[in-house]
């Protein structure tokens, strides 16, 4: 029944190309003690369970399990969804995804507005049961010479039972709005790997995952900064190494727009 759970859960999982842009994470928060994944069958499959994973760590504190579903979120069929190339188009999709958008249209680090993707998102129960049904937001925005670092939106979501937030590197006020800076080193390998007394140490010491599915060890470093503004949770995402104190003044740029 397990394993069923864990394959309605990777077959719920339908991502476009922005979205697997935009996230790269790690299924640790999922992983119970102990146990490996044992329904990845590609390496497609385990990456796009991956993708879809870091939002629900970092946005509504929801995980997916690969053993026993306590709460997940992904992708769901819901009408109004799609691309738009302008930010002048943000009236209505606030209109649509029904929370205020506040989302520069570049940052003063040099990353400008590239792209604005509208997607269907729910909130599962134990039973892969709809708990509640929401549209997310992912701004893209580009600098020549550098990824792509994207701006994520939802509705503020309580979920009962949900499970907690992995404990920021650094917090800071910012203007009142408690931004929350994570450094995380994600660490992907064989179901056959053997973790090392590095590893064990590196998890241990917190901020470093591991997980189990890939057909070869690819290693990553992310960083996050999230907080909540006018009843919505922002999530900037950047792969480009620009360090804590770039990330808490894009945060401190969005909180000055939308205050």
């Amino acid at each position: 029944m397990r394993d069923k759970r864990l394959i309605d859960a990777y077959d719920r999982i339908d991502l476009d190309p922005l979205s697997e842009e935009r996230i790269l994470s790690v299924l640790t928060q999922a992983q119970l003690p102990g146990k490996e994944p044992t329904a990845m069958k590609t390496k497609k499959v385990f990456r796009a369970a991956l993708l879809a994973a870091v939002i629900c760590v970092f946005c509504a504190a929801t995980v997916f399990a690969i053993s026993g579903i306590i709460h997940s979120t992904g992708t769901y069929p819901m009408a109004g969804t799609g691309e738009y190339t302008s930010l002048n188009a943000l009236p209505e999709i606030e209109k649509r995804v029904g929370y205020e958008i506040t989302a520069p249209r570049a940052f003063s680090n040099g990353y400008a507005f590239g792209r604005c993707t509208v997607t269907g998102e729910a909130a599962f129960d134990e039973n892969n049961e709809v708990l509640r049904e929401y549209y997310g937001v992912v701004i893209a925005y580009e600098k020549p010479g550098a990824e792509t670092v994207t701006l994520n939106l939802s509705p503020v979501i309580t979920l009962p039972s949900a499970g907690e937030r992995p404990a920021p590197t650094l917090t800071r006020s910012v203007d009142g709005v408690e931004v929350r800076y994570s450094l995380d080193h994600y660490k992907l390998v064989p179901p056959d790997y053997e973790k090392t007394a590095g590893d064990l140490a590196a998890e241990a010491a917190g901020h470093y995952y591991i997980s189990f599915g890939s057909e070869s060890i690819e290693e990553h470093d992310y960083e996050f900064a999230s907080f909540v503004l006018n009843g919505a949770e922002y999530v900037i995402m950047d792969t480009n190494a620009d360090g804590a104190d770039a990330l808490f003044r894009m945060a401190a740029e969005v909180i000055a727009a939308g205050k």
